[in-house]
């Protein structure tokens, strides 16, 4: 999963120099917002992994949960991004970067986290590592894939 996610960095990494791209059809939003939101999820969640108490970890049954983890898609305009996931600014180049280099070495250290760290998502309740880092690899995948359909209609 690790592999995936950092891959899915790289691929910010490429896209971000079409950060100022929209296609209103596709998407309100930027390529630049649906990457710098990407990473702001990425280092929130990875904030917050350390910060669980293992012991009190609850993993509960939500549809969305099972179809979003089961099938790998999150369907468009569907969810609400937490404020505090919700780029605050126009300075995306400078924003991505940032959190580029943050977020892959706050990467390295969920390697040493109990298993049974969590983070409590608004939608699916308390996930642990492994289901924190599929839900990433999703969720970044999702927004890769706006950011993409933005690129080819900017490009037509």
């Amino acid at each position: 999963m690790m592999k995936k996610i950092f891959a899915q960095l790289e691929e910010i990494e490429n896209l971000k120099q079409f950060s100022h791209k929209n296609a209103p059809e596709i998407s309100e939003a930027s390529i630049g917002w649906h990457l710098e939101h990407s990473l702001l999820v990425i280092s929130k969640i990875l904030e917050g992994l350390p910060a669980s108490h293992p012991e009190k970890y609850q993993p509960k049954f939500s549809w969305a949960k099972f179809m979003v983890m089961t099938s790998g898609y999150i369907p468009r305009k569907k969810g609400k991004a937490p404020k505090f996931t919700i780029p605050t600014s126009e300075n995306f180049l400078e924003n991505i970067d940032n959190y580029l280099n943050s977020v892959r070495e706050n990467l390295q250290m969920i390697k040493n986290l109990p298993s049974q760290s969590y983070i409590e998502h608004p939608y699916f309740g308390h996930l642990d590592v492994k289901q924190t880092l599929k839900f990433l690899k999703i969720h970044t995948q999702h927004h890769l894939k706006i950011a993409k359909d933005i690129l080819a209609k900017s490009h037509s």
